[in-house]
């Protein structure tokens, strides 16, 4: 895998003036650091091949880098991925036909039926949510209620949904619910093959910050793994 981060030249300027050496290099190190860490979530959750030439415009999400974790469990224990199309529909009482009427019962559903069941109480269990999904949701709820005080609890309760502490990561397939524990999600490193580069590149008027290393993503339990990833939210 090889990653990539750069920083225009206007920007280290203007870092360089606003505070000492040792801050500038912080903030230089700090960006190049988030950089890579979500190339690591863009491909673990969206990775499906790993061609020998990859093609960023053509799979923008690193689909072509290396399978990500979502993939792995897909071809490893496919009965742990619900690909039947489901409908998230707040205005509609639930039926037989995939609908649900809030994201509380789509996690519950998935941690009751694809969670093995000795690990259902788990209290690392967490719910990892499509950004789609979420403003879908709370801005339905929202716009059923009506005094401000209802609305500060109902932000305070969406922190968790189904009972477990809920985040939309960066790069989360859209239309997805996963409920599994973060530990359970692992990324490795080959030893002895990181490669970094750091350089002014003086064509381009930036500083580029390159990271070169064998890498690959591995899911511990699948059955620790439980996914609904066709949900469609109804306005």
């Amino acid at each position: 895998m090889d990653s990539g981060s750069y920083l225009p030249y206007k920007t280290l300027v203007a870092w360089a003036n606003a505070g000492s050496d040792q801050e500038f290099i912080n903030r230089i190190q700090a960006f190049s650091n988030k950089s890579f860490a979500l190339d690591i979530l863009r491909i673990g959750f969206n990775g499906l091949r790993a061609d020998p030439d990859t093609d960023p415009v053509a799979n923008p999400l690193g689909e072509d880098v290396a399978p990500g974790w979502h993939k792995i469990v897909e071809d490893r224990s496919p009965i742990q991925i619900v690909k039947d199309p489901i409908t998230l529909d707040r205005s509609a009482p639930p039926t037989s036909g995939g609908n649900y009427v809030s994201l509380d019962a789509i996690v519950t559903d998935i941690k009751m039926n694809l969670i093995i069941e000795s690990e259902r109480e788990n209290p690392d269990l967490v719910a990892l949510i499509g950004a789609d999904l979420i403003g879908a949701d709370a801005t339905s709820l929202m716009n059923r209620i009506d005094r401000p005080t209802e609305k500060v609890a109902a932000q305070l309760i969406n922190r968790e949904v189904g009972g477990l502490k809920a985040y939309s990561p960066p790069y989360f397939k859209p239309g997805c619910v996963t409920v599994t524990s973060l530990w359970n999600l692992h990324h490795y490193v080959q030893q002895g093959t990181e490669m970094r580069k750091a350089e002014w590149v003086d064509d381009r008027k930036r500083f580029e910050n390159n990271y070169l290393r064998m890498a690959g993503y591995a899911v511990e339990y699948d059955e620790l793994y439980g996914s609904f990833d066709n949900i469609t939210a109804v306005a």
